[in-house]
């Protein structure tokens, strides 16, 4: 069977350039994914959301329009999640009803996998850090509980909890990077889910792999950020490659990562936690052997 193909983008920010996101060089450096995608064949695209750098209602509505004509010259079918800035004037329809597709929490099947949107509240303001709403979470769990098979889960904030050290939009705002409040219950989500799950995110505006109870979690730098890239938009774009026991992560821009991953039907099961070293953990000659016994 030929490997299934998927085109990721996200935090196209089209608009005025802000901080370190050069949005006036948004919609050519989409206009080249769209192109990249059509000549490769992929299977899908998908986009991670924050498709502008919001303004005002009229001013959105035009800016997402501009950006939906780019991704109407796609061959293949398309998804999107709304990000923060999509949803900051504009509601979840009328985002749907700009880009000609379906939004909100669901799954398509795509070959080997099932693709999982999930689309929680992404209301995020200088005062107000991202927090679930009521529902969210009980549409997670329904979406990755409806089936075993395995799942790519894609949203647009990061569910894995990880550090942003060294990130220059959120290490000094950790409250805006991820929903810190609900992160144990999303992790318990996810484990508790009867599927195989790699999850895909936008948001945080740099490359990262994070593994969590068995779950790799990836993130996928910002089309227009520069803030990695010496001042220059980094052009950042993703190709997912899903084989029947691998995954290809290949990130191509001004800042590149590729990444391989085990993938198999299976999902993996890990040890839980160990209790706090010197305190909680058994007496013994030295810390490897204390570490097994604690471990059974």
């Amino acid at each position: 069977m030929a490997p299934t193909r998927i085109a990721i983008v996200t935090d196209i920010h089209h608009g005025e350039d802000t901080l370190s996101k050069r949005g006036t060089a948004a919609l050519p450096f989409l206009g080249r994914f769209v192109e990249d995608a059509n000549a490769a064949g992929v299977d899908a695209v998908v986009d991670l959301g924050d498709r502008i750098s919001d303004e005002d209602p009229e001013r959105d509505r035009a800016l997402q329009g501009e950006v939906a004509a780019l991704f109407g010259r796609l061959a293949m079918p398309r998804h999107h999640v709304d990000g923060n800035h999509d949803r900051a004037h504009l509601t979840g329809p009328e985002n749907e009803r700009s880009l000609g597709q379906r939004g909100g929490t669901r799954s398509v099947d795509l070959g080997p996998v099932r693709l999982a949107f999930w689309q929680p509240d992404v209301v995020l303001t200088h005062d107000r850090p991202l927090r679930l709403a009521p529902g969210d979470l009980d549409a997670l769990s329904g979406l990755l509980a409806a089936d075993d098979r395995p799942t790519l889960l894609f949203s647009h904030v990061p569910l894995s909890g990880q550090s942003n050290l060294g990130n220059a939009w959120f290490e000094n705002n950790p409250d805006h990077a991820t929903y810190r409040s609900d992160i144990a219950a999303i992790r318990a989500t996810i484990a508790a889910a009867p599927c195989r799950i790699a999850a895909f995110s936008g948001h945080v505006h740099w490359n990262s792999v994070t593994t969590v109870d068995g779950t790799p979690h990836l993130t996928l730098q910002s089309l227009t950020e520069t803030f990695t890239t010496a001042g220059e938009p980094s052009g950042c774009r993703a190709m997912l490659t899903i084989e029947s026991d691998r995954l290809a992560w290949s990130v191509t821009g001004l800042d590149p990562l590729s990444v391989g991953l085990p993938w198999s039907p299976t999902k993996p099961v890990w040890h839980g936690a160990l209790p706090r070293f010197g305190r909680d953990m058994p007496a013994g000659g030295n810390q490897a052997s204390d570490i097994r016994t604690a471990a059974g």
